[in-house]
């Protein structure tokens, strides 16, 4: 028997005819519970919406208004931060986190140092002489769009915390604008000496 003769006999066998028309179906046999997977799974994901995040992170700036020759440094919210307050341009990038939705009664704890000017470290000394630590839950202004927190820091220890998507120089802006604070004029503290 040579080849021709035994291909003619497979092509002619009912066998050979049933497995090669059971091969056509086994590949969309196969693929059928995939696709059948895949569709359950994207009906599910369309079912539910991703829930929103519960916090925002901020930015955060501190502001000084008291008019003597004292300055603030270092200003914690909520634990975080650590900068100087001054007259707004300085700023801690991102580490501040509120929830996404402001809620009557949501308060902040402000923690800050105001020290005399010009204290300079003597060793033996204490570092804070001159000093004083100031600590105060504060609450929150009321708040939609938040991309920075502003705090501000008025005479006699008074505070504002205002997440905003505006800067204080905005007219709409809910607080005081920038404030001015000049070193190189003696102002308050030891304005006769």
């Amino acid at each position: 028997m040579n080849k021709r003769e035994i291909v003619r006999l497979l092509q002619g066998s009912s066998s050979c005819q049933f497995a090669t028309r059971t091969r056509s179906w086994r590949a969309p046999i196969r693929t059928l519970p995939l696709i059948l997977i895949a569709v359950l799974c994207a009906c599910a994901r369309a079912d539910r919406a991703p829930e929103p995040p519960k916090y925002i992170g901020s930015n955060l700036t501190s502001m000084d208004y008291e008019p003597s020759d004292t300055y603030v440094r270092p200003v914690y919210v909520n634990g975080k931060g650590g900068d100087s307050a001054g007259t707004g341009g300085s700023t801690m990038l991102g580490v501040l986190s509120l929830p996404t939705r402001w809620y009557p009664g949501l308060m902040a704890r402000v923690k800050w140092r105001r020290c005399g000017r010009n204290l300079d470290y003597v060793p033996g000394e204490p570092k804070d002489k001159g000093c004083r630590w100031v600590e105060k839950d504060v609450p929150v202004q009321p708040y939609t769009y938040v991309a920075e927190t502003w705090v501000h820091i008025f005479e006699n220890d008074e505070v504002l915390v205002i997440p905003s998507a505006l800067f204080p120089s905005d007219p709409d802006y809910p607080g005081a604008s920038f404030p001015y604070k000049n070193f190189n004029e003696k102002r308050g503290v030891g304005e006769h000496e």
